[in-house]
């Protein structure tokens, strides 16, 4: 069973949770079957349909006292195929243990990482196919004797032994010799595939040569990848015998290899080189697993009392097939094991990242008198190209900062770090510089936007731009920024909009309900683009109970799943009953979550209002 046609049978009551665990399952070539959690109806379901895996919602196993798992267990069709238990995170570990101990095979808990979920299904699978194996094994054993006794004495032990092993190169070297030595063959070959669709000599052995390969880097021309494919036109690479046996996964037992159809250019080369040395007789074996693995060459047959080079019988056929079973399968969940390991240190990394990318944020907002301050930062994935930022200078205005980094995820989020970390340095910069100067004044001397306010804000957002063009014009890196100087004693905003979505100052009107107005539109282009870009700063005014609402298009642009966008109309709308800024942001944020619902987040979302007391 080819693990990408995977028929998957989902028994549960919750149709949402169900749509949402099988979310995946279409990008994979998987296909996904549902039923209820009664039972009877659901045995009945499983055994009307060729299923390779149940999922199983604990409530549904945990039904009548277990009775689905009772029923699944001793019905050995049904048993055959593997159960696993789903269930929301936090749950008990102990309802989890009581289903392990009914028959099911394992449990997961909705993940949102879908390379993981599928990594931990694949592995129960793989466990499926090696007792399907195993059980195919056993018939033939039972047919016969002499394949029997050496697969339960030299096979099986063998592949427990493969398992064991623990030096990666050592394992490759023992699936050739330990072939060799079951089917008395001078010359062996393992070939493995990459994730580049070709196929590496892994490990070469010729005993009468003396001689050994081992795919270093570089090496022999002959002993090149070879491609699964054409590069060009993606057609299967038929001139190549590995190539052919392990995209079909049929066995080739050839007489006479030179007469074979396939291209000998390599083992003719090879021959030429290390003459006397001949091919004749060869066997050829797919590693497979699910998938490709790769293959098994086997070469020149000998006679153990006389030497002589005759061909391989179907016994050593049958034989190297059941070891090249076992090792595909040891070699496959080998490549599993690091892979899952991979994705979790990575994971882990984000995990930093994220919690680095949160300490860039404000801990705390300044809170002047008569102010309200809040902001709301939702990552659509672990880590966002999105911030903000607000803090007080030193004479008492309060710097307001709101940005929204071109795409989303790991690339975005250095560049928002990039961003953030640079424009408040060239920012605050020249207010350290002006600081004995400013103090000699006094604060009560401080002009509304003096020159340190109006230069530091074209400074940081020109200079920014200017970095951004000079270091990384090669990324087509840019972001979106809107950063202003707030005078908390006249309600007096001086501000940047670098090509961000407009801000919104709603004033309030005589029916007590609120009306944007004014958007404060952009006064120069995106940072990142332009070189020489022009900016300009802009003024207005908060008075009493005004309120700035920024934001950035990932509230905007929400999509529900329909695919219909939030919109710009339906935010201004949310916002005209609110009476603080706080009331503001918790509407936003409950229309977006009832907008998107279960839907993975189209983008990230920032918000920041600012709201003068009355």
């Amino acid at each position: 069973m080819p693990i990408h046609t995977v028929h998957v049978l989902i028994i549960g009551d919750n149709e949402a949770q169900s749509r949402r665990l099988t979310r995946p399952f279409a990008g994979w070539g998987w296909r996904a079957e549902r039923a209820p959690s009664e039972p009877v109806v659901a045995l009945k379901a499983l055994r009307a349909g060729a299923f390779d895996l149940v999922l199983l919602d604990l409530g549904a196993a945990e039904r009548d006292d277990y009775a689905f798992l009772r029923g699944w267990r001793v019905e050995p069709a049904l048993n055959a195929v593997p159960v696993v238990i789903t269930s929301r995170p936090g749950v008990s570990l102990a309802r989890l243990v009581r289903c392990v101990e009914h028959g099911a095979s394992d449990y997961i808990t909705h993940p949102h990482q879908h390379t993981l979920l599928r990594a931990r299904l694949q592995n129960v699978l793989q466990r499926k196919l090696l007792q399907e194996q195993a059980q195919m094994a056993l018939g033939a054993f039972n047919e016969i004797e002499k394949i029997a006794d050496d697969l339960r004495l030299v096979i099986l032990p063998l592949g427990a032994a493969l398992s064991a092993e623990a030096d990666y190169d050592r394992l490759i070297a023992r699936v050739v010799e330990e072939a060799q030595t079951i089917c008395n063959a001078d010359t062996g070959a393992l070939y493995l595939a990459d994730d580049a669709g070709r196929l590496h000599y892994s490990y070469v052995h010729i005993r009468s040569l003396d001689f050994t390969y081992s795919d270093p880097p570089g090496g022999l021309d002959v002993f090149a990848p070879i491609p699964l494919s054409d590069p060009e036109s993606g057609a299967p690479n038929g001139d190549s015998l590995p190539a052919h046996v392990a995209r079909t996964g049929e066995s080739v037992n050839l007489t006479d290899l030179h007469s074979a159809r396939f291209d000998l250019g390599r083992l003719i080369a090879f021959e030429e080189r290390f003459q006397p040395y001949r091919a004749r007789s060869c066997l050829i074996v797919p590693l497979r697993s699910g998938q490709i693995v790769g293959a098994l060459l086997l070469a020149n047959s000998q006679n153990p009392l006389t030497g002589e080079v005759g061909p391989f019988d179907g016994y050593h056929q049958q034989v190297a097939e059941a070891l090249a079973s076992l090792a595909a399968i040891v070699l496959n969940n080998r490549r599993l094991r690091e892979r899952e390991a991979d994705l979790l240190r990575y994971k882990r990394e984000l995990e930093i990242g994220r919690e680095i990318q949160l300490s860039f944020l404000p801990s705390r907002l300044p809170n002047p008198p008569g102010w309200e301050l809040v902001s709301h930062f939702q990552p659509a994935l672990e880590v966002a190209g999105d911030f903000y930022d607000a803090f007080t200078l030193p004479h008492g205005h309060v710097a307001l900062v709101i940005a929204d980094v071109v795409g989303k995820g790991v690339t975005a989020a250095l560049f928002m770090a990039i961003i953030r970390s640079l424009f408040r340095a060239l920012f605050q910069q020249n207010y350290y510089h002006t600081e004995p100067a400013v103090a000699g004044m006094g604060v009560g001397a401080m002009t509304p936007f003096s020159f340190v306010d109006r230069g530091a804000l074209l400074n940081a957002v020109r200079l920014t731009n200017a970095y951004l063009i000079g270091n990384h014009g090669d990324t087509y890196a840019f972001a979106t920024l809107w950063a202003a100087v707030l005078d908390p004693e006249s309600g007096r905003l001086l501000y940047v909009n670098a090509g961000h979505n407009p801000p919104l100052v709603l004033g309030r009107l005589r029916d007590g309900r609120r009306a944007v107005r004014e958007r404060l539109q952009p006064t120069g282009p995106a940072i990142g683009l332009l070189p020489n870009a022009g900016y300009w700063l802009a003024e207005t005014r908060l008075t009493p109970d005004d309120m700035l609402f920024a934001y950035t298009d990932g509230a905007t642009e929400a999509r529900n799943p329909a695919g219909e966008e939030l919109g710009l109309e339906r935010l201004e709308a949310l916002l005209r009953d609110a009476a603080t800024a706080g009331e503001a942001l918790a509407a936003v944020e409950a229309a977006l979550r009832d907008h998107t619902g279960e839907r993975e987040a189209f983008d990230d979302v920032t918000l920041l209002a600012v709201r003068r007391e009355m």
